[in-house]
């Protein structure tokens, strides 16, 4: 200890700038953590080859590893073990949850998706090289992202996720939503990122609300989507004795019916209509009589129907310009109102008594992955932007250190399919085996013919196919 604080101490002294003194402890620090790490990595593995060697296992060799964990760049030995049926794996590795062909460690893996799913990649890295002894390019941010987002998809989607899960839970009430939002993708070719989400009601905190236990799914495929949501609700509720108050815009993918799939097994299903897109598409429809908007508003919220009738005639008598476009708004209004009216109806009209209601609040949940990945000329690949949402929602739904604790990276069937295609996939690019031949016969046409007889003229247009090189 003592000859660690003098090499300190001489250390400090040599810089006199008060910034490179400190960027030089760092230094120190960060090589004295590496030569521990070293150090303690060799012990381990000491000790698992013996715990390993109990299990039947022998080394057949020992090689070398560089690995980048947060505090700096690790080169540690380990041995491998393999067993009499042919098993092999790395006691060190897996002690360390280091990954097969990772460079990074999870918590590096896990803070850096975390970064890149608030700022963009660039930033990112600019984040890594200011706060950390070592640095890494916005391209291999790029790269962790993508594989942290696989590394979760895998292991969010697996059949047996779910199997931890003792007790479902029963709750009154149980909030569903879902909707869509659009995003720039590469090739001017736009992609769009289905989303579903689930909680049990809203409390207060402070002067703002929050979403009691949610859950966030979201997908680049719709139908994916929705049979994780429906996985998810399954597993964890028992929605016999369960109200499931669902909302939605009513687009393509988002009718009633697909909420009754999700709420199967209820006691009873309320659908709603999206307040924000029903308020929008009053002001989109009329854009001719802005004063009668507030009115025809207030007319939905009493559930009157008579009233929003009056307001559609009175719109229709105040048309100055453009009556042909005027009418049709109103025509196309008064048929979503007409086609939507059931679910208009106000929570408290349908015998719904729940002081942690929360209906509408799927589009201010929205905003962690439209801050991150629209605007700014941001174009999106389908690898990229599906990694993106996979680490954003895992991150808010607090599944991702329990995701990246796994060590195992497939399930065996996925082992068995990996290792079938990449048997496949050498049997191809095995060079075929050479069989010699004769090759092509050589021939010619006698002479003797006219060059005016069928004969004659066949042997020219031959010699005119098939002319004598110049350097010969």
């Amino acid at each position: 200890m003592e000859s660690i604080i003098t090499d300190l101490v001489k250390v400090m002294k040599e810089e006199t700038s008060f910034l490179r003194r400190e960027k030089a402890m760092m230094h120190f620090f960060s090589q004295l953590i590496i030569f521990l790490a070293q150090e303690a990595f060799r012990q381990l593995d000491d000790e698992l080859f013996i715990e390993a060697k109990a299990q039947g296992y022998q080394s057949d060799r020992k090689s070398s590893r560089t690995v980048t964990f947060l505090f700096g760049t690790v080169t540690f030995h380990r041995r491998r073990m393999k067993n009499a049926s042919g098993d092999i794996y790395y006691p060190l590795d897996k002690f360390l949850g280091i990954r097969k062909g990772s460079r990074y460690s999870s918590l590096v893996l896990r803070n850096v998706a975390e970064l890149g799913s608030m700022m963009v990649y660039r930033h990112v890295a600019k984040a890594v090289d200011c706060l950390t002894s070592w640095s890494m390019s916005h391209q291999n941010v790029q790269q962790l992202v993508v594989q942290t987002g696989k590394l979760i998809q895998a292991r969010s989607t697996r059949e047996e996720r779910y199997d931890e899960v003792v007790e479902k839970k029963k709750v009154p009430f149980l909030y569903l939503e879902g909707d869509g939002v659009r995003i720039h993708g590469q090739k001017k070719q736009p992609l769009e990122i289905h989303r579903f989400q689930v909680c049990e009601g809203k409390q207060e905190e402070g002067k703002r609300s929050t979403l009691i236990h949610p859950h966030f799914i979201s997908d680049l495929n719709r139908q994916k989507a929705q049979r994780e949501m429906m996985h998810y609700l399954q597993a964890n509720y028992d929605l016999r004795d369960t109200v499931v108050v669902s909302n939605s815009d009513g687009g393509s993918g988002y009718e009633k019916a697909v909420f009754d799939e999700l709420a199967l097994g209820c006691l009873r299903h309320e659908h709603f209509r999206d307040r924000y897109h029903v308020q929008r598409k009053v002001k989109e429809r009329l854009y001719f009589v802005p004063q009668l908007q507030p009115k025809i508003q207030e007319a939905l919220r009493q559930y009157d129907w008579d009233k929003v009738q009056t307001c559609l005639d009175t719109a229709e008598s105040l048309i100055v310009e453009d009556e042909e476009k005027a009418n049709e708004q109103l025509r196309l209004l008064s048929a979503y109102f007409v086609r939507n009216w059931p679910y208009l109806r106000p929570l408290k009209d349908r015998g719904v008594q729940d002081p942690q209601a929360c209906i509408g609040t799927i589009e201010s949940t929205h905003r962690k992955i439209t801050y991150r990945m629209k605007r700014q000329g941001r174009l999106w690949t389908k690898t990229g932007a599906t990694a993106m949402i996979q680490v954003i929602d895992s991150l808010r739904n607090h599944e991702i250190n329990g995701w990246l604790n796994q060590y195992d990276e497939l399930p065996q069937k996925d082992v068995e399919r990996e290792q079938k295609w990449k048997k496949m996939k050498r049997a191809v690019q095995k060079k075929p085996k050479f069989y010699s031949h004769e090759g092509v016969f050589s021939g010619q046409i006698a002479e003797g013919y006219a060059k005016s007889s069928p004969l004659g003229q066949f042997s020219n247009n031959l010699k005119q196919l098939n002319p004598t090189p110049h350097y010969l």
